[in-house]
């Protein structure tokens, strides 16, 4: 069994279709998107609609997916927070009703079990969605903890933007890295092709070239509009979190 793990599309029309036609290659038998699937990009609805055609097995919901549900709740509070509601705002109308009520739909955390495998599938940690789980940072206590009682083999998480294989607490963690921007100094998107034979699973990542520097253009023109696309220039850029 093949399947192909997505994760932080992030509204990347022009990353998403280069990743799919890279995916077709491969001969998958299922798709996994671990969230963050439209917000901070600039084709939110045509990003949703094309990963549906995919019918994911899973589709997890991101923490920048739960923008969407709360626009009508926000109460800005500063000049920052009303640039920031914009831009919120920016990704919904460009999106149709039925797809953010889909959206809201999205699980936090499914497990499942692929050919003798258990799988947990999350955005950030099983236990928040902003909590994000690295190779080379330690876990908290209360983390280490809560994980411990997991009865799974693999967990499959997204939210950091940097691809990572490792084990730790007997459990082993795979992130597909991301399609929309990354963190980790290449800037080319990133999946995860997973093979899963008779209880073993192997995981390879994808690195994809697509045409950035016209996305990139076209973030600068929306820029003159919604200055908080400064951080996705700069990572489309550097492959990296831009810091304040």
């Amino acid at each position: 069994m093949r399947v192909a793990v997505l994760g932080d599309i992030h509204g990347n029309l022009r990353a998403l279709e280069a990743v799919l036609a890279d995916i077709k290659t491969c001969d998958v038998d299922q798709f996994i998107f671990l969230g963050d699937l439209v917000f901070n990009g600039l084709d939110p609805q045509l990003c949703y609609a094309l990963l549906m055609e995919k019918s994911p097995l899973v589709c997890i919901k991101g923490n920048s997916d739960k923008h969407m549900e709360h626009i009508a709740g926000f109460k800005a509070k500063s000049a920052d927070d009303e640039q920031l509601l914009k831009f919120y705002k920016y990704t919904s109308i460009r999106m149709k009703k039925e797809a953010k009520e889909a959206m809201a739909g999205f699980k936090d955390v499914e497990y499942l079990e692929l050919e003798g495998v258990s799988l947990l599938a999350c955005h950030g940690s099983p236990y928040s969605n902003t909590e994000g789980l690295y190779e080379k940072k330690p876990f908290a206590p209360l983390l280490s903890k809560e994980l411990a009682g997991e009865k799974v083999d693999v967990i499959l998480s997204a939210h950091t933007h940097v691809p990572a294989d490792f084990n730790r607490e007997g459990i082993r963690f795979i992130n597909p890295g991301a399609v929309g921007y990354s963190f980790d100094g290449d800037t080319r998107p990133s999946w995860a092709l997973l093979t899963i034979d008779k209880g073993v699973m192997t995981a390879k990542y994808r690195r994809v070239e697509y045409d950035i520097n016209r996305y990139k253009m076209e973030v600068e023109h929306a820029i003159q509009s919604f200055p908080l696309f400064k951080g996705l220039l700069y990572a489309l850029d550097h492959g990296k979190m831009m810091v304040v």
